[in-house]
């Protein structure tokens, strides 16, 4: 599906919703329950379009790619309805917040029909599977002290400057020749990351890593990905030993924001023209900024505050969200 189509449906109702659903497996129960609770919350709804995305054909070849190449092992379908309301989407979270294999998002059409043409991705624990402070930490045989202060911080318990100042002072004294080794070695993408970031270029995205975590790493998943631009932080390295400081200024919740406004600035792009997805809280800044803010896998007090959240497939889940399929 793409732009155009969901165009001709806003000609019929401007007010008409896409409704996603996400599961490794539907059973005929589900969607009877799915049902049920519809009816039950919404008996005006109507169903003007179904499709299905992404289903079991699309990913018997995944034996043959790489983990970032990949279709997501999980079954898509997508309904466009009508005959709600305008606060479908936030209820639609509440209705089935006990559906635990399965996830449902809610998008009103008129979004899709917007020119989203930049996108933001947070790197630790969204583009790459790690989040890359924890394996410096390890190399330096303080992870469980750091790995303490990164949950506490993603969780949105503690400030993320002081968490990550703290953090970065403990790797001081480092060899910096660990950082090749990570990244050979302990670095892994996320599902489906490459699938979704080449697709998004395919459509006219301009895409941007924007990351609390460090450049070095940054700029190898630029590389690997196809992505346009990074911003994050600078480790300081002298004489081959991390200093336990960076070079640049903190790239923290705020900050995030701020550069989703300047890219989007700079390319005159309109800020209600963007997506963003990220984990952690610090991430929380630029999802509420952005048009659609997708929270992905993300830590319990990102997903109750995002509008989007993808749980059960790959990064390549957030092409459905976007109303996007990999062969458009």
């Amino acid at each position: 599906m793409n732009a155009t189509f969901f165009q001709k449906i806003v000609k019929i109702d401007p007010n008409a919703w896409v409704l996603t659903f996400f599961s490794p497996k539907f059973e005929l129960g589900i969607f009877a329950n799915i049902n049920q609770l519809l009816a039950e919350s919404y008996p005006t709804l109507r169903i003007l379009h179904q499709s299905t995305l992404v289903d079991e054909s699309d990913w018997q070849n995944n034996a043959d790619k790489s983990q970032a190449e990949q279709t997501s092992p999980v079954s898509i379908f997508q309904w466009i309805v009508t005959g709600v309301d305008d606060d479908f989407g936030k209820n639609i979270k509440q209705i089935f917040k006990d559906f635990e294999q399965i996830d449902i998002n809610a998008v009103p059409i008129a979004k899709l029909t917007r020119p989203h043409k930049l996108a933001l991705f947070d790197m630790d624990s969204t583009l790459i599977e790690q989040e890359v402070i924890v394996e410096l930490a390890k190399k330096a045989g303080i992870g469980e002290q750091v790995d303490i202060i990164t949950e506490s911080a993603m969780r949105g318990e503690i400030d993320f400057d002081e968490s990550f100042t703290r953090r970065v002072a403990l790797l001081k004294g480092l060899k910096s020749d660990f950082l090749d080794e990570i990244i050979k070695q302990n670095i892994t993408f996320s599902l489906g990351a490459k699938r979704l970031i080449s697709t998004l270029k395919n459509n006219g995205y301009h895409v941007v890593l924007v990351s609390g975590g460090f450049s070095y790493f940054a700029e190898y998943v630029k590389t690997q990905l196809g992505i346009d631009e990074i911003y994050a932080n600078e480790l300081d390295v002298i004489d081959g030993e991390l200093t336990g400081k960076v070079t640049s200024p903190i790239v923290n919740g705020a900050k995030k924001a701020e550069i989703l406004q300047a890219v989007a600035k700079r390319l005159n792009i309109d800020v209600a023209d963007t997506v963003a997805v990220g984990d952690g809280a610090n991430d929380l800044p630029m999802l509420a900024l952005a048009d659609i803010g997708v929270a992905y896998r993300a830590k319990p007090v990102v997903q109750e505050q995002a509008n989007y959240a993808i749980n059960q497939t790959g990064l390549d889940g957030v092409l459905a969200v976007l109303g996007l399929t990999a062969e458009d």
